[in-house]
């Protein structure tokens, strides 16, 4: 465990990196007001971070409005995967919002409230996820940020009926949001959606040509196949085959040679970051890359491809995501995460920016309630909630997926995410990309 002291408030963390490093994010904590005392918190659930209190706000805003809301406080919860296959690439959303809840509270929390934050690992079991919501339902505002779209699709149901609501899952099952469930609100377009933008992207970048898919089966992976069909033909390409593969696979040697026998231009993907790695340096070692390009879905975009990858690749990757990389320095993450391993983490800031941009909804939102701050996300048009960060949102009664641009990210040799073209998405998405 690593203390720090400032301002009156205590944090207490456990290291995700190198602690030397100055690397720290937070894997489960508990976030509350407390005065000055020296005396250490208990954890229940993990390491504890501690704010200063402030005066409720007089604005009207104050006050026990809602399940999980005191006069002083605001009750977050999640489950996330923070053990098993998926932890590499899920963890980081969590530790990033809770670096920015943590930022929040230093800075006098959401309507002089102190946001407290708990997180349990489901270890991506949709029978543990449904069980750690009925253990935060009681006293719990709103669920914020879940990895995975089994855990998603087994839980949006429950957190609908229920009024707790989920906020920014990264989550591929149709039916999740499509159409829009109450409470329910997602930042990631849909992978089949995203594989859509990807091939209209590459094929104004190098041409149309043939192309050759494979998925591990995340969210409604057939419907990803079927749409880089479907999207390919109705474009002038070609399809030629797909492959499945299980998420955790170990060798992708008998894939690669699959790809390599059939020749593609193109290799469109919708892998976790582990196995995009595994995937990728098979190509490499049996010398079947494509002819243009592998695109790939913002599962792909994670800390754990980028240390893992073969960088003689790197020219022929791109990726779709609703984050603008590298992070801005100037930005309110940028400053945020400066100094620290996790700014070169795009599922890190990733989650910085969700509880940024929740923060921004809730203190626009009075009186806090849940149906509350639900109207306030419907009302949202173009909305820039985490500037420079990602692209302006816009959600309504009827769409819950909020983003406007995807952009599209190529990694560099020197292992960082770098955009270089921003494609419009919603109904704009049939029109071109632009140069970055």
């Amino acid at each position: 465990m690593v203390r720090s002291r400032s301002e009156g408030s205590f944090v207490t963390r456990q290291p995700w990196w190198n602690a030397a490093t100055g690397a720290l994010a937070v894997i489960a904590l508990v976030v509350a007001g407390c005065s000055s005392s020296t005396s250490s918190p208990t954890p229940t659930a993990g390491p504890t971070v501690a704010g200063q209190t402030t005066a409720p706000s007089p604005e009207g805003n104050g006050g026990a409005t809602d399940k999980g809301i005191t006069a002083t406080s605001i009750n977050l919860g999640a489950s996330n995967t923070l053990s098993g296959a998926g932890a590499a690439s899920c963890t980081p959303i969590t530790d990033g919002e809770a670096l920015w809840f943590n930022h929040m509270n230093q800075t006098g929390g959401v309507a002089g409230r102190q946001i407290s934050f708990k997180v349990l690992d489901d270890g991506y079991d949709p029978a543990r996820a449904i069980a750690n919501i009925r253990t935060f339902q009681d006293g719990t505002f709103v669920f914020v940020g879940s990895c995975g779209s089994a855990t998603a699709a087994a839980t949006y149901k429950q957190l609908s009926q229920s009024g707790l609501g989920l906020f920014f899952p990264t989550n591929g099952v149709a039916e999740v949001v499509k159409p829009p469930s109450p409470g329910i609100f997602q930042i990631i377009p849909l992978y089949e959606d995203q594989v859509a933008t990807l091939i209209r992207s590459a094929f104004g970048e190098t041409g149309k040509g043939s192309v050759f898919t494979v998925v591990n089966p995340l969210g409604q992976y057939q419907s990803i196949i079927d749409n880089s069909k479907s999207v390919t033909t109705s474009l002038g390409g070609t399809f030629i085959n797909s492959a499945v593969t299980p998420l955790g696979t170990a060798d992708y040697t008998p894939i690669a040679l699959q790809v390599k026998a059939a020749k593609p231009d193109y290799l469109v993907i919708s892998m976790g970051g582990s196995d995009t790695a595994k995937f990728i340096n098979a190509l490499v070692a049996q010398n079947a890359l494509p002819t243009n390009s592998i695109v790939g879905t913002s599962a792909s975009v994670a800390g754990a491809f980028l240390t893992a990858f073969d960088p003689s690749a790197a020219a022929k990757l791109r990726f779709a995501y609703p984050i603008k990389l590298p992070l801005d320095p100037t930005t309110e993450c940028g400053k945020l995460l400066a100094g620290t391993q996790m700014i070169n983490d795009s599922t890190a800031v990733f989650g910085c920016a969700n509880g940024q941009v929740l923060t921004t909804a809730m203190s626009e939102t009075s009186p806090l309630t849940r149906a509350n701050l639900f109207k306030t996300f419907e009302s949202w048009t173009n909305k820039d909630a985490a500037p420079g960060v990602m692209a302006p949102l816009s959600f309504s009664s009827t769409n819950h997926i909020g983003v406007t641009t995807l952009y599209i990210l190529t990694p560099t040799s020197a292992r960082a995410f770098q955009a270089v073209s921003a494609c419009p998405y919603g109904d704009k998405a049939d029109q071109a990309c632009s140069k970055l």
